[in-house]
């Protein structure tokens, strides 16, 4: 049976919109919209928000769908696999070239600026995958001076749009196969950092993927996560599936959620169902609502606050 909710939730539920590809962002947003979401995640790609091209004419029509919505938008992804490139993911953050790794910090900085011009609280990325014969201490020493670079980048754009500290903060994702595989590695790369500004985002099909215990390992990095994506996953290959659809337990994770408490945002992330998205979304957020007792109020509220996400600045 699906767990029973007590108390009042900061909990929100965002889609992706990677998993939207083929609608403008806008009508993505309007689509969501009308699905109950609360949110929208936002995704560095060529057809929503291209990191090289996206303008201000674009920022003010997604304001425009999010002012009419309601919707916030909760995060932006900058994992696109081919943005650098036909190689997935190339060059990484770990990349033994100093100058691929500077591509990789380019568009991550890119991404950086355009998370704090558009208004949203987070701003994800990964570290990519580790070249063999990589000592894992080499790789640890180049993803923190990128990120080190990545703080200092967010911090110059808060300023330069006169914003506080803590407007816009960066967080990482665990991916399987990348330096940063786990949660645990994340973890510590934030304990190495000390930032304030620098949180886990957990992945929780990644999790389950990599984690011999991930419901544990979910419960146990809440204190240091901002950010959750869901999606399920069967057999414990990496695809990413409708929630429901394979064998992800998520009355356990409703019950970690619901003891452990997440102060963020829950986004589904569907990236290849994009043909049929509509009932991909209505379909996730129907089985969600059913297993997370978090997310009790969503679709519910009114008069939200940018403190708990944004649109897009002017």
């Amino acid at each position: 049976m699906p767990p029973t909710t007590t108390g009042a939730s900061r909990t929100r539920l965002a889609y992706n919109a990677n998993g939207m590809r083929s609608v403008a962002l806008d009508e993505a947003v309007r689509v969501l919209a009308d699905a109950g979401y609360d949110g929208v995640e936002l995704s560095l790609n060529a057809q929503h928000v291209d990191p090289w091209a996206f303008s201000p004419a674009d920022a003010e029509r997604l304001q425009r769908a999010l002012d009419a919505t309601g919707l916030l938008a909760c995060s932006l992804a900058t994992g696109d696999p081919h943005l650098l490139g036909e190689r997935a993911f190339e060059p990484a953050m770990v990349d033994p070239d100093p100058a691929a790794r500077e591509r990789r910090l380019d568009l991550l900085r890119r991404g950086v600026r355009l998370g704090v011009r558009l208004g949203v609280p987070l701003v994800v990325f990964s570290t990519g995958t580790r070249s063999p014969g990589t000592p894992a201490a080499e790789a640890d020493r180049w993803v923190d001076e990128g990120v080190a670079d990545l703080l200092d980048a967010l911090h110059a754009e808060l300023d330069a749009q006169g914003l506080p500290r803590g407007s816009t903060v960066l967080a990482v994702e665990p991916e399987p196969g990348f330096h940063c595989a786990t949660n645990a590695d994340v973890a510590r790369l934030l304990e190495r950092t000390g930032s304030g500004d620098l949180w886990l985002s957990q992945d929780l099909g990644h999790t389950v993927v990599v984690e011999d215990d991930p419901i544990a390992s979910l419960a146990r990095h809440l204190p240091v996560t901002r950010h959750l994506q869901v999606e399920d996953i069967a057999d414990r290959v990496h695809a990413h599936l409708v929630p429901g659809d394979g064998d992800v337990d998520f009355a356990a994770v409703g019950h970690a959620l619901g003891t452990g408490g997440l102060d963020g945002w829950i986004s589904v992330e569907l990236y290849d169902h994009d043909p049929v998205h509509r009932e991909a979304a209505r379909r996730s957020r129907e089985h969600l609502l059913r297993f997370l007792p978090a997310l009790s109020g969503t679709g519910q509220s009114t008069g939200r606050t940018t403190g708990e996400g944004a649109g897009a600045r002017r």
